[in-house]
């Protein structure tokens, strides 16, 4: 349109030119150069404006080349954001799949520390190494930064709280619910020596001062001694009786356990120890018995 326009002016301007020709020749002779200048004015203005519409029409076309540019960029720019953005996340899927490649994988302790944090404070079943069942249901109370499991029996009526420790590579976890506790665990050995709590009911209390118990020992009521055949190594069992005379009773281990309880409760757990020395390769020598109010069920 711009185009068309520019060649119509510019046949205006020719034919303006060829008819006021000798009309311009005429002025030329009767006025001053100044008034034909004023009288050429507007054909100059015509030929100006012809070549101002096609400056202009170029600067047209060369602002929407420029806004096309701009879009070009725009959209350039867009695509190498994304392209940035995928290669990115290629290069961290790439790094975790190195890393889970070089990772050292989980050791046994590791792998079981783990499963029982999931069940922190939930009761679990017991069982020994010979797979007899313990009679206590103690809560998994504790898991170190070693992979040391803490299981911790509550204080009940006739006897103390305690803990027992084990290395979580010492333990076999069965991922079965049976009654109330979610695991089922055998342990095969115990870490250090059990520790006696005291008249405690929860974990949280195992420093204030009802951890510490208090008991005044009387007489030997049961005593025995364990040798491992071929060696020197010995190992001794003492049960005390109350100096009161109640029944309350204290099983002192040469490796130094100590755990006081009723006469049920120091029966079941000498029995215990006396499994763990077993197993280890004691054998037991020697016996004695002394006298109590309160029978205990040593066999």
């Amino acid at each position: 349109m711009k185009r068309i326009l520019q060649i119509f002016l510019g046949i205006v301007a020719i034919v303006s030119g060829i008819v006021l020709y000798n009309l311009l020749r005429d002025a030329q002779w009767a006025h001053s150069w100044l008034k034909s200048i004023l009288v050429m004015l507007p054909e100059l203005g015509t030929v100006i404006a012809i070549f101002e519409l096609e400056h202009s029409a170029k600067a047209n076309e060369l602002r929407k080349e420029r806004n096309k540019l701009e879009r070009v960029n725009v959209e350039l720019a867009e695509k190498y954001g994304e392209l940035q953005r995928q290669l990115q996340t290629e290069r961290n899927e790439h790094l975790a799949e190195i890393a889970k490649h070089i990772q050292r994988p989980q050791t046994v302790a590791e792998r079981n520390a783990a499963k029982l944090h999931e069940h922190l404070g939930s009761p679990v079943v017991v069982f020994n190494d010979d797979d007899s069942r313990w009679a206590a249901t103690p809560q998994i109370a504790e898991v170190s930064e070693g992979n040391i499991v803490a299981l911790f029996e509550p204080m009940k009526q006739g006897s103390q709280a305690y803990v027992i420790h084990a290395d979580c590579k010492d333990i076999e976890i069965i991922e079965v619910a049976r009654g109330s506790c979610p695991l089922q665990i055998k342990l095969n050995k115990i870490y250090g020596s059990i520790i006696n709590l005291g008249e405690i009911t929860k974990w949280e209390d195992r420093r204030t001062p009802a951890a510490i118990p208090v008991f005044e020992r009387g007489g030997i009521v049961y005593d025995t001694q364990f040798r491992k055949p071929g060696s020197s190594e010995t190992r001794t069992l003492f049960i005390y009786s109350s100096k009161d005379g109640a029944n309350s009773f204290m099983l002192e281990a040469s490796t130094g356990e100590r755990f006081i309880g009723n006469n049920k409760a120091v029966s079941i757990r000498f029995l215990s120890q006396q499994v763990e020395y077993l197993s280890d390769g004691f054998q037991r020598s020697t016996a004695g018995t002394g006298e109590s109010r309160y029978p205990l069920f040593i066999y």
